[in-house]
């Protein structure tokens, strides 16, 4: 008889075979599940990242393009807002093609409803906008740009307004793709564990090697949806949503926050001549530099471009701008080199204060914004801080239309001359009598404003050299009027320490005073201590060259500064009018006194005639007289008065 034959090899073997057909069909299963999950989720991704950048690459040209309009409005020079013109025909290429990048992506019904609404609005605005930037380029009337001007605001701040929309529809939209990536990963990860629960050992350990391997992915892929792939630091998405969590979880009493807005100057040069890869690189090594100036609880992101945002967290708004210096320093330090090449590059800083009363992170990001455009104005590579009360902003709203005045008052001679008479203290003989020219400025209601009201800010946006060649033209062509004699008193005029650097303003004062036949010894002009001091090689090389022209110079406020004997001696001038602080004072302040006859000594040494401001009253100009100081201005010896009404005479008789 037989024995039975042992299927237990066949048991074993079948067993073992079913087990690795179990398993082949599980990796089979798990591995097309994975990649239809890795397919599905980078096409997520990808599409999200293309209609986010979209997006906001749409919300920026609107915003450029409005700032193109407002540095247009600002600036005088014709070739800067020719160049600026065409910058803002460029920014509505990019727009263009940012709709198109999103319109080649599948588009949901919300997505299409604002894109209608955006292409409505814009074939509205287009005309609005492209009217007030011809008016800037063809230099129209105030009146025309400014209305142009409001009517343009107007279209893009609703235009933005339907970007602002579609920017968070595309963030929900991400954040949606990003949940139901999370459900469909669990779901799948689920099944796969199902189906190794019935295999053996070798079945569980592949499971748990594909499991594994899809963990790694989801980290990689939340990782791309936070951070910036090229430097590795969060990104705006990211950094929006922790200045969110940060505003929602602020303390009334003890919690202070800063946010920083930052913007790279001179980033471009470097695209520009090593191309992107280099500007790429450039921006890796920069991002490490900024994270070692950070704490561990604070957060920097790449924003977009060459933007960054900070947030520095249980930070005082003077301890972050102190972060914010030592940060704007080590990027000025930092030295790149491409193939041979080093660059340099500074960096602008908007800080804004985040309080317990902030409610709405854009709200802030839009006041650091304006801190660093503010810091960018200022000469950019600077640190700026504003409130997000708008006090800041409401400033600068009023220093444009100062800003707009001055450059009416320029086009259509809104200025006002008037004179204050400079008279001789005594008889003494070869004292003559002077006036120094005053300025004033007509508003569009009939206002007239005095120099403080309005010069610094024209010394803020460079506009004095235009204001300086206005006063002299204008005094040129009154002394020509009036048939200037030598008998009446020599006109004194201001320059700014702007135009004293201004070569371009010397060759033209150069050549229309070589070319008067007017007595030019009757010009004198005045600088202040400080200008001069600030610019002491131009200041005498200015002062040289019309010298030469018969011309004669007077330095005002001498005294201020601490270093004013020193500097005397180098400066070619011929009247020295002392500070007016110590001539109010010389008839109650022995001090005071003891200061003014030392200057007034070491003038008269020096060979220069002296001028004691701010004479205001008989007791001062009685110590004057004493002092033997040679002339004296003031309301007691001559109060301010139009030009039209003639020069001054005699000073009063006591």
């Amino acid at each position: 008889m037989k024995k039975p034959r042992d299927n237990t090899k066949a048991f074993i073997s079948l067993g073992f075979t079913a087990v690795l057909a179990l398993l082949f069909v599980i990796v089979l299963i798990a591995l097309d599940q994975m990649s239809r999950l890795n397919a599905k989720i980078s096409s997520l991704v990808e599409e999200t990242n293309v209609k986010t950048a979209a997006a906001n690459t749409m919300r920026d040209a609107i915003r450029l393009r409005a700032n193109s309009l407002k540095t247009m409005r600002l600036n005088s020079d014709p070739f800067i807002r020719d160049e600026e013109y065409f910058h803002f025909l460029g920014y509505a290429d990019s727009y263009i093609q940012a709709r198109e990048n999103l319109l080649n992506t599948s588009v949901n019904e919300a997505e299409i409803k604002l894109l209608n609404q955006l292409d409505d609005l814009a074939r509205w605005a287009q005309p609005l906008n492209e009217r007030a930037a011809d008016l800037l380029v063809e230099e129209a009337s105030d009146n025309d740009i400014n209305i142009a001007m409001k009517a343009a605001a107007d279209s893009q701040n609703l235009i933005l307004d339907v970007l602002d929309q579609l920017v968070i529809l595309e963030d929900a939209n991400a954040a949606n793709s990003i949940k139901n990536y999370n459900a469909l990963y669990l779901k799948t990860r689920n099944d796969i564990l199902t189906l190794a629960g019935l295999a053996f050992i070798a079945s569980a350990l592949i499971a748990f090697f594909v499991i594994r391997n899809i963990t790694e992915k989801n980290r990689h892929i939340s990782w791309q949806a936070s951070h910036d792939e090229l430097t590795g630091l969060y990104n705006r998405r990211e950094f929006k949503r922790q200045l969110d969590f940060l505003i929602r979880n602020l303390s009334p009493d003890h919690d202070e926050h800063a946010l920083f807005y930052m913007d790279l100057d001179k980033f471009k040069i470097i695209n520009d001549i090593c191309g992107h890869p280099a500007g790429d690189e450039f921006l890796r090594q920069l991002a490490k530099i900024m994270k070692q100036k950070l704490r561990k609880a604070d957060v920097l992101a790449r924003l977009g471009g060459d933007e960054f945002g900070m947030l520095l967290i249980d930070c005082p708004l003077d301890v972050a701008t102190e972060v914010g210096e030592t940060l704007r320093a080590a990027v000025e330090n930092f030295t790149f080199n491409w193939e041979g090449k080093e660059f340099t590059a500074g960096i602008s800083i908007g800080i804004v204060a985040i309080k317990s009363t902030d409610t709405d992170s854009t709200s802030l990001l839009r006041a650091a914004d304006t801190a660093c455009y503010l810091a960018k104005k200022a000469g950019r590579n600077r640190v700026h801080q504003v409130s997000t009360d708008g006090k800041e902003i409401n400033r600068l709203h009023n220093e444009i239309n100062i800003i707009s005045q001055i450059k009416e008052a320029l086009e259509r001679n809104l200025f006002q001359l008037a004179y204050q008479p400079i008279v001789p203290a005594h008889n003494k003989s070869g004292l003559t009598h002077h006036a120094e020219i005053l300025l004033r400025m007509t508003t569009a209601d009939g206002n007239v404003l005095k120099p403080e009201f309005f010069l610094p800010a024209a010394e803020r946006y460079h506009l004095m050299p235009a204001i300086d060649r206005w006063v002299l033209f204008q005094i040129l062509a009154w002394m020509d009027a009036t048939q200037f004699t030598s008998e009446l008193p020599s006109v004194i005029i201001n320059l700014s320490g702007q135009s004293l650097a201004d070569e371009a303003f010397l060759a033209t004062v150069v050549e229309r005073l070589a070319n008067t036949t007017l007595d030019t010894s009757k010009i004198c002009f005045e600088i202040t201590e400080t200008a001069a001091i600030e610019n002491i090689t131009l200041a005498i090389e200015f002062m040289t060259s019309l010298r030469k022209l018969g011309c004669c110079f007077a330095l005002d406020d001498f005294g201020s500064g601490l270093s004013s004997f020193t500097y005397l001696k180098h400066l070619p001038i011929d009247y020295v009018k002392i500070d007016g602080a110590f001539i109010r004072e010389i008839a109650s302040d022995p001090v005071s006194r003891a200061m003014v006859s030392s200057i007034n000594e070491i003038g008269h040494v020096m060979g220069k005639q002296t001028i004691a401001e701010f004479v205001e009253n008989a007791a001062i100009l009685e110590q004057v007289k004493e002092l033997e100081i040679d002339y004296a201005q003031g309301n007691y010896t001559g109060r301010e008065k139009p030009l039209t009404r003639g020069l001054p005479g005699s000073m009063p008789q006591d």
